[in-house]
């Protein structure tokens, strides 16, 4: 027989928090888990107590099983459904029941606090991650909303946050700044982005969360979806190192993109590609990949001005630089500058299942060679022969003058059927 698992939220007020069901799981239970600060509002507790140990997964794995015949009540701080511990129960294989008994979290506090309805919020946190895991792009996220609520840690601080959106020119927010929710020692203050990237850290309590409400900025201000050459920031020897727009567009709508979608842009150029990909994938991480030095500053002015920080430039020439990357579920090579024979098994191989990749070729012998690969690979892309032209003006008249035609070759991995 397995013992009872009590998973209990808890304000910084302690015991005073905790309803008569949450006091009884604590009172029921032989093991008491939490940190030092919610352990000591229980100095009567007589069964064993035991301080969280990172990473906490292995900690928790461990503690269910040394002590799986036994009831265990594990405190934590507000709803542990919101970015707490409920959600790494859930990853885990549990024999025993576990019973969640939620508080108030800390956007319900600092929302009720301020009189904001969150139901539309943007709920983000960058507390307690890894660096691989953390919040794709606060910037490309908050565009899709007018309110925003971050939990904070040490190194992604209320300053780097509000040095971030003062970088990417986000600078009509108001930013109120909650610190010890719940604690005799509680503060709200109110920000522009300017006046907190100026404020001493160490006047900032460690527990807070930042409630940001749209002012005079619109989303995607200067930076909408797909924008014309004129707006990238490129090289400028024949007309810039850029894929023109027509085909960008075409490029990036078989691309079939998510909002959660993993891409490569490779042979990057301006980056224009991969930043409208990422507009798309706003919930990803997104990718770069340039190994010319002189499109680098280029990239970064671009990526910034279109507000995409969760589009990271890689300066590398493929296949270098990739291994490191998580698998893309999208993939746009632009430019494979003579390794196309080593790179396409490689994207075919990386992609994930129901990805796509399209490779764009410009000459003829780029065509012959990814029909060639195509076929020793027994892959079947669909081809597209994209044409277009803008108007130019010959004295008083209009005319056009054609862009290169440019050869679309679409890749989709089939999703294996059992």
């Amino acid at each position: 027989m397995t013992g009872h698992v009590s998973l209990i939220g808890m304000a910084g007020e302690g015991c005073l928090s905790l309803t008569s069901r949450a006091i009884n799981a604590v009172s029921s239970a032989e093991v008491l888990v939490g940190s030092a600060s919610h352990l000591a509002f229980f100095p009567q507790f007589t069964g064993k107590k035991l301080t969280y140990q990172f990473p906490i997964e292995g900690f928790i794995t461990e503690l269910l099983s040394l002590y799986a015949q036994q009831d265990i009540a594990i405190l934590t701080s507000g709803d542990p459904l919101f970015y707490g511990l409920g959600q790494t129960l859930a990853k885990l294989k549990v024999s025993q029941h576990i019973e969640i008994i939620p508080h108030l979290s800390c956007v319900q506090q600092a929302c009720a606090r301020l009189g904001l309805p969150y139901q539309d919020m943007a709920l983000l946190s960058l507390h307690g991650k890894v660096n691989k895991q953390k919040l794709p792009g606060l910037v490309a996220q908050i565009q899709h909303h007018d309110r925003f609520a971050l939990l904070t840690d040490a190194t992604d601080n209320p300053l780097t946050i509000a040095c971030k959106l003062v970088k990417f020119n986000e600078l009509g927010w108001q930013l109120h700044l909650c610190e010890a929710l719940g604690t005799c020692n509680e503060k709200i203050t109110h920000w522009t982005p300017i006046e907190l990237a100026k404020v001493d850290l160490s006047q900032i309590h460690h527990t807070n969360i930042i409630i940001g409400e749209r002012t005079t900025q619109r989303p995607w201000e200067n930076g909408k979806g797909h924008q014309p050459d004129s707006t990238y920031s490129k090289r400028t020897p024949n007309k810039g190192l850029i894929t023109k727009a027509p085909i960008r567009a075409i490029a990036v709508a078989n691309l079939q993109l998510t909002p959660k979608s993993v891409v490569w842009d490779i042979g990057a150029g301006s980056g224009s590609v991969g930043i409208e990909a990422a507009k798309q994938a706003y919930q990803a991480h997104c990718y770069a990949i340039e190994c010319n030095d002189t499109c680098w500053p280029q990239i970064e002015a671009n990526i910034i001005n279109n507000k995409v920080d969760n589009l990271q430039l890689i300066k590398a020439k493929a296949p270098q630089g990739l291994a490191e990357l998580p698998s893309p579920d999208a993939i746009f090579c632009g430019g494979s500058r003579g390794q196309m024979s080593q790179l396409l098994p490689l994207f075919w191989q990386k992609l994930t299942p129901g990805g796509r990749l399209i490779c764009s070729a410009v000459t003829l012998d780029t065509v012959i060679e990814l029909k060639q690969l195509s076929d020793s690979l027994a892959l079947t892309p669909q081809l597209l022969l994209v044409s277009s032209a803008s108007d130019r003006t010959i004295g008083s008249y209009t005319s056009y003058q054609s862009d290169n035609p440019i050869h679309l070759f679409i890749f989709e991995k089939a999703i294996a059927t059992c």
